[in-house]
């Protein structure tokens, strides 16, 4: 019999012991002091020893298991138990049962330290990365307003162009704050969602034409991958939306060569409508690829910061994209070009 549980053990170590005082009682009795008991004596006194000592070791076990378990149970949860809390029976394998709990906690407790010092490493980064983003504009403007007090206030040629200077760097510094409000919203989920049925085609034209100037500039082509003469009906929030197209298509435009094509194609998956946004510009390098949608997370950081990004743009897209059920990816070929795809649900 295999000695699992407390009960199995209580049975096991009456029965011997019960067996060995009736034994020794046995040979006492009739070996040494030679006197004769009948065997129906020496049968009922096993009983009674069995029964004695099981009901004894049953209940000191018990009490000793619930003190111990109940011991480890606090340490796990951190609050002490009543006996409500757990019950004990004695007829499972509680130590098996009960190291399990404590591995699978060891575990969890594994995961979350990891978790947090990831979530730490993170932290560091952010606060490292926001400050540098703040401290650009900053120091701009403070510049800018050190030369005015200095007597470039007097001189006509130069205030007006130090406080537009000074009023871009104020309007980067808003951009960066507005678009952090906009991620902590979304990951609070308190960001209202006005979901209703759009033609993706028509979201995508408008973002073209008011992206049209500077891709022009940057001697870029906009395109579609094809005619597209019917509409394509999704479900989403226009606005939001039109936000990552708009964000998707700028970004193409800032890293691509001149000459370069950006084109938008849809694909019917059943229920869902896939949207691509292909550029054949510089590409990114895989080793990039995994953070891309972090906050702040920049592959060209120079030439970034020099086209005033507030470097949330990829971040607040992703969220957009998440708050309508589906995820964004993007795949890449350094020099090559990049193509940012997600779906959206069928309107």
């Amino acid at each position: 019999m295999k000695i699992n549980t407390p009960l199995r053990f209580t049975i096991l170590s009456s029965l011997l012991s019960s067996a060995f005082v009736v034994l020794f009682l046995f040979l006492t009795f009739e070996k040494i002091l030679d006197y004769s008991l009948a065997y129906s004596v020496y049968f009922l006194l096993f009983i009674c020893l069995f029964i004695f000592l099981s009901l004894t070791i049953y209940f000191l076990l018990e009490f000793f298991i619930n003190q111990k378990i109940r011991l480890l149970y606090r340490m796990i949860h951190n609050y002490k138990m009543s006996n409500m809390d757990m019950e004990i029976n004695m007829q499972e394998d509680i130590l098996s049962a009960t190291e399990d709990d404590i591995l699978k906690w060891a575990n969890k407790n594994r995961s979350e330290l990891i978790k947090l010092k990831e979530e730490e490493k993170f932290r560091r980064e952010f606060v490292g990365n926001l400050a540098h983003e703040l401290k650009t504009p900053i120091f701009s403007i403070q510049g800018y307003i050190i030369t005015l007090i200095e007597g470039g206030l007097e001189d006509e040629s130069v205030n007006k162009t130090f406080l537009n200077r000074a009023l871009k760097g104020v309007e980067r510094m808003n951009k960066i704050i507005s678009d952090l409000d906009m991620i902590t919203k979304f990951e609070s989920e308190r960001v209202n969602m006005d979901f209703s049925k759009y033609d993706i085609i028509e979201i995508c034209k408008d973002i073209y034409e008011s992206l049209e100037l500077k891709a022009k500039e940057n001697k870029i082509n906009l395109k579609f991958s094809d005619q597209y003469d019917s509409p394509i009906f999704v479900k989403c929030d226009k606005d939001k939306i039109g936000q990552v197209i708009q964000n998707l298509v700028m970004n193409a435009i800032n890293y691509s060569k001149e000459k370069c094509d950006i084109i938008i194609s849809f694909s019917d998956l059943g229920s869902t409508i896939l949207i691509e946004v292909e550029d054949n510009g510089l590409g990114i390098d895989q080793s990039h690829l995994s953070r891309l949608f972090e906050r702040f997370y920049r592959v060209d950081k120079s030439r970034a910061r020099n086209e005033g990004g507030s470097g949330l743009g990829l971040a607040i897209v992703k969220h957009i994209v998440e708050a309508h059920g589906h995820s964004i990816q993007v795949r890449s070929t350094l020099g090559k070009g990049s193509v940012f795809y997600f779906s959206l649900t069928k309107g």
